[in-house]
């Protein structure tokens, strides 16, 4: 394999600011300045007119290496082909032909700075809250909801949000953000319900001045198999809410009842073989004093269970 000077591949690069976009070139040699941590898009050159008249490309691919030093290694670029740094790297695109010649780009150097190329202050001008990936996954308790941002800005934190329908929203919970970091934070939440059919879950993000934004939605689908637990009751410990989903595929005989410590029953429902819901789920609320019993029935089945309400 060898390497073709008389060939070239071009490389340059873009990142987003609150102000606009700074777009760079490979080739002139500059450090360029960025944000720390900030995505920066990778853009490239044709690869087969690169390697025009030398058999067609074979691949192509990045690396990536320490400004000052030799050494460099390929990477796999993120969504877009994003990258970020937290030190002075360089990049170059490659192209290795059919006929084994190598084509490479010139370098591309950036380094980390508290400002960007402008000179404008990283914490003015970064994207407020940047969501690069939100996932809903099944489990047998429930819902694992992740997401990860990469830079964040007065961020107060995320509204989590569920709807049976894609349209009409419901808040389950309120995660606390970061205020303000160019480090890349990991968010995880398990949503614990039994509730069958689709799901639809979105993150209201919301800034300390009370700016918000959503995002996208993903969705789930929740069979009424024995896979999935048929009682579910959440939050527990509680403040002074707490919710029983009760799962009834065959509509079989059903009941709730909750009662305090001394057996004084203050709710109690009970459904008939046939009239019962497949999925029941109640609220309750009001409620004053720290401990309570919830037993329920499904069929022959009884489970028993005692929540701690930590707001009484």
């Amino acid at each position: 394999m060898t390497a073709s000077a008389d060939a070239q591949v071009v490389l340059g690069g873009t990142v987003d600011y609150t102000t606009g976009t700074e777009s760079f070139e490979a080739g002139d040699g500059v450090q360029n300045r960025v944000c720390s941590g900030v995505p920066i898009v990778l853009n490239t050159g044709s690869a087969a007119a690169a390697c025009a008249g030398r058999g067609g490309v074979a691949r192509s691919f990045f690396v990536s290496g320490t400004t000052g030093s030799n050494d460099q290694e390929e990477i796999e670029l993120g969504t877009d082909n994003t990258v970020r740094i937290i030190s002075p790297t360089f990049f170059r695109f490659c192209v290795r032909c059919n006929n084994g010649d190598m084509i490479e780009s010139a370098p591309l150097f950036f380094r980390p700075s508290p400002t960007n190329a402008a000179r404008d202050n990283c914490a003015d001008v970064i994207l407020p809250v940047e969501l690069v990936s939100f996932t809903a996954n099944n489990l047998r308790e429930g819902v694992s909801l992740k997401w990860t941002t990469v830079s964040e800005l007065n961020n107060s934190g995320f509204e989590l949000q569920i709807s049976t329908d894609g349209r009409t929203f419901d808040v389950i919970d309120f995660v606390e953000g970061n205020g303000t970091t160019n480090d890349m934070m990991e968010y995880s939440y398990l949503h614990k319900t039994n509730r069958p059919g689709s799901l639809y879950y979105r993150l209201k993000q919301m800034d300390f001045d009370g700016a918000f934004e959503y995002s996208g939605i993903v969705e789930v689908t929740r069979n009424n198999e024995a896979g999935n637990e048929k009682v579910i009751i959440y939050p527990n410990p509680a403040q002074d809410i707490f919710v029983v989903n009760v799962n009834n595929p065959s509509r079989a005989f059903a009941s709730i009842k909750v009662m305090d410590l001394r057996g004084v029953v203050v709710f109690e429902e009970t459904y008939k073989q046939g009239e019962a819901p497949v999925f029941m789920e109640k609220e309750f609320t009001n409620l004053n004093q720290n401990n309570y019993i919830v037993v329920t029935r499904v069929g022959t089945e009884v489970t028993t269970r005692q929540v701690v309400l930590l707001g009484n």
